[in-house]
């Protein structure tokens, strides 16, 4: 299986093989170890106390304590290796599951932030599961049958008490198994809609205050936890239950080895040292047992999680790093033919058949009611969505055939929506594109706005924004949007209404730095404001999904004012 097609979780984990190979051995040989003390105090009880054999007993404590270190050794080697184990998969799996997600096209990962974000942090769950005492016990499981070998060789007859008492722990372990499934992921999904809940009402918290909705929230947030809290309570119970079970079974089998074993040892069948080393060895046995209904509740929230997580990772088909694409010098042409698109889970379209072409250098505006795909257009064009329907080309190259960083270096947007990041005003401009000039930077800081206030901002452009960037105004914020879009000096610059949040004058003076920047350059603004339709030569207007008005922008506004009157 070729590298790009191996699977996201599985053909991760199969490259720490070696990891996983060394617990399992460090497992075994503490597992092994732990028949030396049984076999120890039989010796003892039988050989050296009737005999007085102390040179034999001080031979045997230090033979034990040998063995003692090296137990210690290897749980500690032992928990390193899965301690390792996590770290390794969460470097490896958790980053690609990270970075495939960000590099995704839009369409494919929309949806409830919340729930996209307790998709991925349901990967905690997965690499618990792999990485944790869970995997130790899976281990210790398959030696519960050699310990009841063990006694069989040392104890005979005892040797059906534990076999006896093994079946009836683990059956009553699978016996619950389905209703803690059942319950576990019922808490799973309520626990992804209170996460989902908490982040939505965060991120919104502005409004809530302001329409004096925080009830609304708290009534679901209640029942969140009353849902989740019953579920949760439910599936702790059953596996109390079997935990109980197993610890009594446990204690059951102790009494039965002792009261058995005394019968034995009067007939002379099996010695007084041998029934201790029976006691010894079932409670060794059983004991991972009575963690098998943990181990279920694990696994059920484990496979729910995982389950989300690979349907995520499949209905993510594209990933941007993988795309080899050409590497042209310019994206030339853009052609748009019998262009739509219909978002994922909607049954209405938001484009249906667009139709156009843009000369590199020429200036287009785009018009349109509210709903009539002017947004959609704006990301179908910057690649942040791909057509449903019909194709785009620059230079009869589709988008999906120019490689992902040639293509993001030529092209900037300025969306509707002004998202700022932790970090300073410099980083929320850069975005990690370190190799910009600095004379770049003045430029675009000029142009949108940025240099008229960031010397009022205490630390300047190294002034660190906190939650958003909200201690800035809307319009210092939008300016610092759209410094971004033009600090890569782009050869196509789309604006989804750029001055919206601009007061006349600062929108007057913006257009004005704006016209010389864009002299050679195509541009794309979705706007009504009369300042920024100054800049462009040519109109489109869309309606119900479709171009309903193309031409110069004077004869297309005279148009527009002649339908209204």
């Amino acid at each position: 299986m070729s590298n790009n097609n191996k699977h996201w979780f599985w053909g991760s984990v199969l490259n720490f093989k070696s990891i996983f190979f060394r617990i399992g051995l460090a497992a075994t040989m503490i597992n092994l170890l732990s028949v030396a003390s049984s076999i120890f105090i039989m010796v003892v009880y039988d050989r050296v106390i009737p005999n007085a054999a102390f040179p034999s007993l001080y031979a045997l404590t230090a033979g034990m304590m040998i063995v003692l270190i090296f137990d210690f050794i290897l749980k500690n080697m032992r928990a390193w290796f899965i301690d390792l184990a996590a770290q390794q998969i969460d470097l490896k799996v958790g980053y690609d599951i990270y970075s495939k997600i960000l590099k995704a096209p839009l369409d494919q990962v929309s949806g409830s932030v919340g729930g996209l974000a307790s998709t991925i942090k349901g990967f905690d769950h997965v690499r618990e599961f792999f990485t944790s005492a869970t995997l130790a016990l899976v281990v210790d499981l398959p030696f519960v049958f050699l310990f009841v070998f063990v006694i069989y060789l040392i104890s005979g007859p005892l040797a059906v008490i534990p076999l006896l008492a093994i079946p009836f722990v683990i059956g009553i372990g699978f016996l619950v198994q389905p209703f803690i499934s059942r319950h576990a992921e019922k808490a799973m999904e309520v626990g992804k809609n209170k996460h989902g809940l908490m982040i939505e009402s965060l991120t919104g918290i502005e409004t809530i205050k302001s329409t004096g909705s925080s009830k609304l929230f708290l009534d679901r947030y209640q029942d969140s936890i009353e849902d989740g809290s019953e579920a949760g309570r439910m599936s702790k119970v059953l596996s109390q239950l079997a935990t109980n079970s197993a610890s009594s079974t446990q204690l059951l089998c102790l009494i039965s080895i002792v009261f058995y074993g005394t019968i034995l040892i009067d007939e002379g069948v099996v010695s007084m040292g041998a029934m201790v080393a029976a006691v010894l060895l079932s409670s060794r046995a059983i004991a991972p047992l009575a963690l098998i209904a943990n181990l279920f509740g694990r696994l059920n929230s484990t496979k729910t999680a995982y389950r989300e997580l690979d349907a995520l990772m499949n209905q993510i088909s594209k990933d941007e790093s993988e795309s080899s694409g050409l590497k042209i010098s310019k994206l030339g042409e853009l052609n748009c033919s019998r262009v739509g698109f219909t978002y994922p889970d909607s049954t209405i379209p938001s484009l249906i058949e667009f139709n156009a072409s843009i000369k590199p250098g020429e200036k287009i505006a785009i018009m349109g009611r509210n709903g009539s795909g002017k947004t959609t257009l704006v990301k179908l064009l910057s690649g942040l969505l791909m057509p449903t329907q019909g194709v785009i080309t620059f230079d009869n190259l589709a988008t999906s055939e120019i490689h992902p960083s040639i293509f993001h270096s030529k092209i900037s947007v300025v969306l509707q929506e002004t998202n700022l990041f932790a970090g300073s005003i410099r980083e929320n401009i850069l975005m990690a594109r370190d190799e910009i000039d600095e004379s770049l930077i003045k430029e675009a800081m000029e142009c949108s706005g940025v240099s008229s206030f960031i010397s009022r901002v205490p630390g300047g452009l190294d002034a660190i924004l906190a939650d958003r960037g909200l201690s800035l105004s809307v319009g210092q914020r939008q300016a610092i949007s759209i410094a971004r879009a033009l600090v890569n000096n782009p050869e196509v610059l789309i604006m989804d209404e750029p001055t919206a949040s601009l007061d006349l004058n600062a929108e007057q003076t913006f257009v004005k730095k704006l016209n010389p920047f864009i002299r050679e350059k195509t541009l794309i603004a979705v706007t009504h404001r009369l300042p920024l339709l100054e800049l462009v030569d040519r109109i489109i207007v869309i309606a119900d999904g479709k171009v309903a008005l193309d031409g110069p922008r004077d004869q297309i506004l005279e148009r527009l004012k002649a339908k209204k009157s």
